[in-house]
């Protein structure tokens, strides 16, 4: 399940992973994204891992080809989770992209809510 939150005044956005991402809930995402991005130059997430249960390989292209070309349009990534493989690839990724990346566990999503909320 993959579901997302926004606030339109702010362009801070919570995406939250509970199980398997299926299609309808990656395009419904992809498209409240683009939609945020009509009125913001650059977004603030912060991404809840409760549980990945995987993603539909075609799903998963889709989405690095949509990442990569909307990459200078997110300023601040607070990964949120108490997976332990999470953390370490988020930090891997994060020293490669222009955004800034933080990882926080899910007793302090209160913080990673506040630290996303901050504009750079």
């Amino acid at each position: 399940m993959l579901t997302i939150t926004s606030d339109d005044a702010t362009g801070v956005v919570e995406i939250t992973v509970d199980g398997a991402i299926g299609r309808a809930e990656f395009d419904r995402v992809v498209t409240e994204l683009e939609r945020l991005l009509e009125t913001h130059r650059q977004l603030n997430v912060v991404e809840v891992i409760r549980d990945f249960a995987g993603i539909d390989p075609a799903l998963w292209w889709r989405n690095m080809a949509w990442s990569l070309g909307h990459i200078h349009r997110f300023a601040r990534a607070a990964v949120v989770t108490d997976s332990g493989w999470i953390g370490p690839v988020a930090r891997s990724v994060g020293a490669l992209m222009p955004s800034e990346i933080r990882t926080f566990p899910m007793e302090r999503i209160a913080e990673a809510r506040r630290w996303a909320a901050e504009r750079r």
